[in-house]
């Protein structure tokens, strides 16, 4: 939960410090709502975290249980893992439709 901030404020000081002359102001003005809507993007995209680790964790101990994987079958859990890799593709493609769609109209709340 601390990534994103610090790594926003990394970005903030990164381009203070290598703005030319006059133009420091402004290219900090556009970094707020970036800043904003990734840091927001994360937040929202975090159940994909949670979700995984748990379905994932909980795959690897049914098929300990179960005594999975040791036939060279597929490992436990590659199926959650594959799973989730398309939702976060498919959450990654929404997000790029709905900011190239709208992405002006939310600028402009700025």
């Amino acid at each position: 939960w601390i990534a994103q901030p610090l790594l926003s404020l990394v970005d903030t000081a990164a381009i203070g410090l290598s703005a030319k002359a006059g133009q420091g102001a402004t290219q900090l003005g556009a970094l707020g709502p970036a800043t904003t809507f990734i840091d927001g993007s994360a937040y929202l995209f975090a159940f994909l975290n949670v979700a995984t680790t748990n379905l994932y964790a909980n795959a690897i101990a049914v098929g300990k249980q179960n005594g999975g994987g040791k036939d060279g079958s597929s490992k436990p859990g590659e199926g959650v893992v594959r799973t989730a890799a398309r939702i976060s593709l498919l959450c990654g493609i929404g997000m790029m439709a709905l900011l190239l769609k709208y992405g002006r109209a939310l600028l402009s709340i700025y």
